[in-house]
């Protein structure tokens, strides 16, 4: 694969103060704020995850007890430390040191993330909103070093839709690729009325919508208190749902020319969720009819499978039958630096695989990101 440019579809940044040097003046006392604790000495039973954010008077990220959240930042936790990146590197202060880690792992573009916006920071909406447009602008900043190299998603305050509305076409302007949204806007679903203008910006923008995993639904992250929990149910599961409001809920088929990505939830889902939902179409038309509504799509859920892209991991046993449930146009894999699970190259692992051709993994691994992103 040494002749193709090898593009990441979904890496990480993690967070530092500067990221929220944009705020602006009334917020500026607001800043989240990083606190670390002495390992083994002032809070044991935090282990190497000894660092945690403070916004509003509020901890965000706590690695156990009710609501747990295990972000990986600050960057003054025993964690960071562990990584084979550097902090430098993991937070984009040194950006000639992510470069390299990208020429380490044979990496031509990559495609950035929050990490932590992955949960909600405050419960103050407009709070909220300035915290995220400072983060976009931080980021562009970051990126314009290496654009080449580097690319970013911005994150869009879907809580106040009528700001994401216009953060949209100031992103646009700044040159994000896509738009990071995450499975629920707390307790609401993403098909809701209230959202279509973004949808629909998005659309006039010629941007994607990405996807991500994340803690975006309360009731999901109250009832895990444990790191396994977190990880798979509260972290994972509103990732399905988002999917479900897209493909089934209507916002597809109220914008023919929206596509959407579904990130860091792995791929193997979506043949059987997919399934599911065409199971239930005709039966969920029926007694819509019966109510005197109409049914939120005029497809199936499966016809809308053209405009669905999705992250892999390398090593998935079903990448086959995604492969022929969503077509080998759709599917992507991500490098997911600096992330503790960085499995030494997922991108070399893929290549390794023999139970996907070798224009399925041109596909993969570049055409497939260059297509969706709008890279040249």
């Amino acid at each position: 694969m040494n002749s193709i440019k090898i593009i990441d579809a979904d890496s990480h940044v993690y967070e530092v103060e500067e990221t929220f040097a944009h705020l602006p003046k009334e917020f500026e006392y607001r800043r989240p704020v990083p606190i670390t604790l002495k390992p083994k000495v002032e809070a044991p039973y935090l282990g190497v995850d000894n660092a945690f954010w403070l916004v509003d008077g509020k901890v965000v990220n706590s690695p156990w007890g009710k609501g747990a959240v295990q972000i990986g930042c600050p960057l003054t936790s025993e964690l960071a430390k562990m990584k084979v990146f550097s902090v430098e590197s993991q937070s984009l202060r040194d950006v000639n040191a992510r470069v390299r880690d990208l020429d380490k792992a044979g990496v031509d573009i990559q495609v950035l993330y929050s990490s932590l916006f992955l949960v909600p920071l405050s419960d103050d909406d407009v709070l909220e909103t300035a915290l995220m447009k400072s983060y976009n602008t931080w980021i562009a900043e970051r990126c314009s070093h290496h654009p080449e190299r580097l690319k970013w998603a911005a994150v869009l305050p879907l809580r106040q839709p009528h700001e994401a509305v216009k953060e949209i076409s100031r992103v646009k302007d700044m040159g994000a690729v896509s738009l990071e949204v995450y499975g629920t806007v707390g307790d609401r679903f993403l098909h809701k009325p209230e959202f279509d203008p973004v949808w629909a910006a998005a659309s006039d923008a010629n941007l994607p919508i990405c996807v991500h995993v994340g803690w975006s639904y309360p009731p999901l992250r109250a009832s895990c208190d444990d790191f396994m929990s977190s990880i798979i149910v509260s972290f994972g599961l509103p990732l399905m749902v988002g999917f479900y409001s897209f493909v089934g809920g209507g916002i597809l088929d109220r914008f023919p020319k929206l596509e959407v990505g579904f990130l860091e939830g792995g791929a193997g889902w979506i043949p059987w969720f997919m399934e599911r939902m065409d199971h239930y179409y005709p039966v969920a038309s029926f007694f819509m009819k019966s109510f005197g509504q109409s049914a939120l799509t005029t497809k199936r859920p499966s016809d809308y499978a053209d405009r669905i892209y999705v992250t892999c991991e390398a090593d998935e046993t079903l990448l086959p039958q995604v492969i022929e449930c969503l077509g080998e146009d759709k599917i992507m894999v991500s490098e997911d630096m600096p992330h503790f699970e960085e499995r030494e190259g997922s991108m070399k692992e893929l290549d390794r695989r023999s139970d996907i051709s070798e224009s399925q993994k041109r596909k993969i691994l570049h055409e497939n990101p260059a297509r969706f992103y709008r890279l040249a």
